[in-house]
């Protein structure tokens, strides 16, 4: 699915709906078959062992690519105040496009500063986990922290940030 949306209307919610409403189906059966060994063992802690993986999954799994995606439409909105941003959605992957144009520095910068914030929040987290002895936590916190692999230049970020440089490099070298 590609759907273009104005910059100034692209919301933490919207984006959510988007994300959402493209994986509902797959969203759902998650919750359905993670909800299947209650069936067999009907106990407190197979309900609280089924209610981590939840938390996991939501919290950390799908929170923290919306997230992800939030924080670069907020750079974006700070670069440029008009404009357009193409959001595709795939069976793997979740990709803004900017349909404006962006300078080398701004490039940069939206394309590394989700990734900090998320490495960082993680980090928060797997240290209160530490303090609070919550394993589930300190799972979601090694969730948020590997954002960073989207660094790698095969991922959109990595191309974001190969670009820039390329285009860095080229406008020094008109000088």
């Amino acid at each position: 699915m590609i759907k273009t949306y104005p910059l100034h209307k692209m919301s933490l919610l919207l984006l959510s709906k988007l994300i959402m409403t493209h994986y509902k189906i797959m969203i759902i059966a998650i919750l359905l078959f993670t909800l299947i060994p209650l069936t067999v063992v009907t106990n407190w802690s197979m309900a609280y062992f089924i209610l981590q993986f939840h938390i996991i999954f939501f919290g950390g799994f799908w929170l923290s690519f919306i997230i992800h995606e939030y924080l670069h439409v907020l750079l974006l909105k700070r670069s440029k105040k008009k404009g357009e941003v193409e959001v595709e959605l795939t069976l793997l992957k979740m990709t803004l496009y900017p349909k404006f144009k962006l300078t080398s520095n701004e490039m940069i910068k939206v394309a590394i500063l989700p990734l900090i914030f998320l490495f960082i929040f993680g980090l928060g987290l797997i240290l209160l986990a530490k303090w609070s002895n919550q394993t589930f936590v300190m799972v979601i916190g090694f969730l948020y922290t590997f954002h960073m692999i989207n660094l790698i230049p095969p991922l959109g970020d990595g191309m974001m940030l190969i670009k820039a440089i390329f285009n860095k490099k080229s406008s020094l070298e008109r000088r």
